[in-house]
């Protein structure tokens, strides 16, 4: 077992925990950009999700902890991580992201405010920059080289939620998992990372630490989000939206963690609409039948509301001719 590695002379120490997966190439570029902390880390812990893992051997000879599993999903991964950590703060970063070399310091100097857990702000980038990309680049020297000139497009206020953490995190995901640090006797005492999920996780992770803490927002962009074709938020399927339905479902339900105040669930009834039309779309498409009544059956818990299960099932089309329709009307008929 790693020798704890706590606080000394009044110092935290922090722990870096990178879950990766068939991707040796990325998790080396991810490794090397927190080996570049000016803060040097306490552990770099990475974790491999499968025994055979190609990183395993890629990343032979770097100074971090490659502790490999069983393939368990990145859930697993990034538990069996924390239990590996020693140290006060754990903090994470997906294999395919980079972090700024000045992240860690700007994160040790906010943890005089009293914080327990933060994330910041961060850039998105690719190998050919799309219109939701704020440059092209590839590694971490060209965002380095790139962030001197570029503008920030992406708007992260959904970020800034201290003071009422728990309710806006119920409505959606709003914490940036590449900058996350916790520290890890509330992330103990949230309960981690759910397993046997193939989507939100970090969604329900973020939820139970606002159960305990409030999030606290750096603002400064000290992450690098890689945006590819494999990037989970660009993939869908009947599995991951029902996934999202019963997360939601989750957090309704009674828990052995402090419940915060929070608005009533009628309040959240624009997003879990969304989440659920995006959800029965997928079922269709892949004509799965049990997912979609599955589906169905869960939205009666989250949207008591027959008419927003209705909208929710409607095709676009049906939404886009009604909106063409409200545009065509005089505004005193709109009401």
């Amino acid at each position: 077992m790693p020798e704890d590695r706590g606080s000394s002379a009044g110092r935290a120490t922090f722990a870096l925990v990178i879950p990766t997966h068939q991707r040796p190439d990325l998790v080396v570029q991810a490794v090397e950009s927190a080996l570049r902390q000016s803060r040097p880390f306490d552990q770099v812990i990475v974790v491999p999700d499968g025994l055979d893992d190609p990183s395993v051997a890629a990343l032979a000879g770097y100074p971090v902890e490659v502790v490999a599993i069983e393939k368990a999903g990145v859930a697993a991964a990034r538990n069996a991580g924390t239990a590996h950590a020693r140290t006060d703060w754990v903090c994470f970063l997906d294999d395919d992201d980079l972090l700024h070399p000045e992240y860690l310091a700007r994160i040790e100097a906010e943890t005089a405010t009293g914080a327990q857990a933060m994330n910041t702000g961060y850039w998105s980038f690719a190998a050919e920059a799309g219109p939701a990309d704020e440059f092209s680049a590839g590694t971490l020297d060209e965002c380095l080289e790139a962030v001197r000139t570029a503008r920030p497009r992406k708007d992260l206020g959904y970020l800034q939620i201290e003071g009422r953490s728990f309710d806006l995190l119920l409505e959606r995901m709003r914490g940036s998992m590449s900058t996350t640090a916790v520290r890890r006797d509330v992330l103990t005492r949230a309960g981690g990372f759910p397993t046997g999920v193939v989507t939100g996780q970090d969604w329900v992770m973020y939820v139970n630490v606002a159960r305990l803490t409030e999030w606290h927002l750096v603002p400064d962009r000290l992450g690098f989000f890689r945006d590819h074709p494999s990037t989970i938020t660009r993939t869908g399927s009947p599995l991951k939206g029902l996934t999202a339905l019963r997360v939601i479902r989750s957090f309704w339900r009674p828990s052995e963690l402090p419940t915060p105040a929070h608005r009533p669930l009628d309040a959240y009834r624009p997003y879990y609409r969304h989440v659920l039309g995006w959800a029965l779309r997928a079922c269709w498409r892949a004509r799965d039948v049990r997912a979609y009544r599955e589906a169905l059956a869960i939205s009666r818990e989250i949207l008591p509301r027959r008419s927003d299960r209705l909208s929710a099932m409607a095709p676009r089309w049906v939404h886009r001719a009604s909106a063409a329709m409200r545009r065509r009307m005089p505004r005193r008929q709109r009401a």
